[in-house]
Parts: structure tokens; C-alpha cells; sequence
């Protein structure tokens, strides 16, 4: 039986993944948006990559039964399963401290950026710069009009994803600390995570 962890509101949490395992993360109260990342546990210089499984997949959300690859446009993460609508983002990039700078928030104010130096930190292990992330659960709708609206989300308590790993990786997520915008209802809370095989 897998061990499910806790994924603190506001902070990140980085796990080593090794090929052929997978991750499962949990919206546990369903309101919550989760950035996900994840890195080459050969080389963090190569990492999953938004841009590059857009233009494999020709489609902004990656599914279920998706192949999502690394930025060598290389096959990394199988997308095993959702058990939520399957409203997530690719587009928006993980907040960070001048985000909240504009937003007129406190220089300690937490964000996903940061919570991604410190996860892997944790690890003994760094990256240069702060790829674009798989924002899970995140409702950010393209409209007719080609703008995009920042909405809550629309999973439910318990709604669960998998990705199991196709290369030993290192997958880092950060629960989301953006209280500003609408995307966590408003209150940033925790989520689950659990290594399985």
C-alpha cells in the first residue's frame, strides 16, 4: 500500500522517481492547484518540458494516456491517470517573487518558483532557472476571443493523478501559495502526494 505524504499549503516538496515508478498526487480538498516538474535524474539540465509536449501532443492540455516528454523532445513521464475533468495548464508560468512584487504582496510572500529551489535543496540539488510547470488542476480557459480568465478550479475533493516515470527523474511540486487571484479559491491549502510502483 502506498504511503501518502502531505503536500504543505504554500510549500514544495521534490521525490526521486525511479523508472518505472510513479507518482500519485491528490487534490485533497479540491481546490487546490499544484505545480508539477520534473527533472533527469542524470542531468537536471534536461527537464519536462510544456512547450515541447504542446507541439507533440497538438493540444494545450496534456490527458490521460498521454506521453509527455522532456525538452530534448524525448519521452519522460507517462500521464497514467486523472480522476478529475482534466482542467489543468500548461500556459501560465509558476509564480515567483516579482509576480507578487506587482501584485503589491510582501518580499517573504511564498511562491512555486521558490518552492522549487528549496524542494530540490532538500535533495542536495539545484537548477540554474525555473522551468515552465504542469499546473495541475489549474482553470485558465482560452476564450473565443484568444484572452484567458483565471478561474477556480473544478476538481473535487480526493480527484487523484499519476505519472509514472519512463527515466529516472527527480518530480518536484509545489501546493500553490497564490491567494491573490482566484485560482485557489482564494485560500491556498494542502495537498497529497504518494511514490508508487
Amino acid at each position: 500500500m502506498a504511503f501518502v505524504q502531505e503536500l504543505p499549503a504554500r510549500q514544495g516538496r521534490a521525490v526521486k522517481v525511479a523508472r518505472g515508478q510513479a507518482l500519485q498526487i491528490i487534490n485533497t480538498f479540491g481546490t487546490q492547484v499544484v505545480d508539477f516538474w520534473a527533472f533527469s535524474a542524470r542531468d537536471l539540465r534536461v527537464y519536462l518540458s510544456m512547450q515541447h509536449t504542446r507541439a507533440v501532443l497538438s493540444r494545450l492540455i496534456p490527458r490521460a494516456g498521454d506521453t509527455l516528454v522532456d525538452n530534448l523532445r524525448e519521452p519522460m513521464l507517462a500521464f497514467e491517470s486523472d480522476s478529475s475533468p482534466g482542467v489543468h495548464d500548461t500556459v501560465i508560468p509558476p509564480c515567483d517573487p516579482a509576480r507578487y512584487a506587482k501584485l503589491g504582496c510582501p518580499p517573504d510572500h511564498a511562491s512555486c518558483a521558490e518552492n522549487l529551489h528549496k524542494a530540490l535543496a532538500a535533495l542536495d540539488l539545484q537548477v540554474a532557472e525555473c522551468p515552465a510547470s504542469f499546473n495541475l488542476w489549474m482553470n485558465i480557459p482560452v476564450l473565443p476571443s484568444m484572452e484567458i480568465e483565471w478561474r477556480e478550479t473544478v476538481s473535487k475533493a480526493g480527484d487523484t493523478l499519476v505519472f509514472r516515470a519512463l527515466i529516472d527523474c527527480i518530480m518536484v511540486m509545489s501546493a500553490c501559495p497564490q491567494d491573490i487571484v482566484r485560482i485557489n479559491s482564494g485560500k491556498p491549502v494542502s495537498a497529497q502526494y504518494a511514490l508508487i510502483d
